[in-house]
């Protein structure tokens, strides 16, 4: 039987998260995958993967939002087939940013100019659909680290955005 990966939190800041990958086992490992969820605004949940080479490893995810919980779940590959998954939670310190103040207007028929407030040298990303369930499950996206973006839209549709 081969047992899930040990997943350690090592340290974690305001934007990071360090954690070490490692198997209580002889056989042999090749590498891992990881995968990072968070939930955006209680609507969309992000992942992001990770594929790691090797038996050991120490790694550190940076570009994250303060005060927001993550999970982390990991499998290892080897010599014998996949493992099963292993989870760990935590929630990086310091305070999450206040919302964005979103303003959305029509240009034309398939242009609509978004506008939001917020701090500046981070990236934003807009999320558009035409239903709140598409919005949550498969919305459109773009990201930009400005506080404005034109979006092409088709016509004759009503949409929602979120920033």
């Amino acid at each position: 039987v081969i047992p899930p990966p040990v997943i350690h939190i090592e340290s974690y800041s305001e934007d990071s998260i360090s954690f070490s990958l490692k198997m209580t086992t002889n056989i042999k490992v090749s590498g891992y995958v990881v995968n990072i969820y968070w939930t955006f605004d209680t609507h969309r949940q992000e992942k992001r993967t990770l594929i790691i080479e090797g038996e050991k490893s120490i790694q550190k995810v940076a570009n994250l939002t303060a005060h927001t919980p993550y999970e982390i779940s990991a499998w290892a590959k080897t010599e014998l087939g996949d493992s099963p998954l292993s989870f760990v939670h935590v929630v990086t310190s310091g305070t999450r940013p206040a919302s964005p103040s979103l303003k959305a207007k029509a240009i034309n028929q398939t242009a609509v100019e978004c506008s939001w407030t917020g701090p500046k040298n981070v990236v934003y990303g807009i999320f558009y659909a035409t239903s709140f369930l598409e919005l949550y499950r498969s919305p459109h996206n773009t990201t930009t680290a400005s506080h404005n973006i034109t979006v092409i839209v088709q016509r004759d549709e009503q949409y929602l955005f979120l920033v």
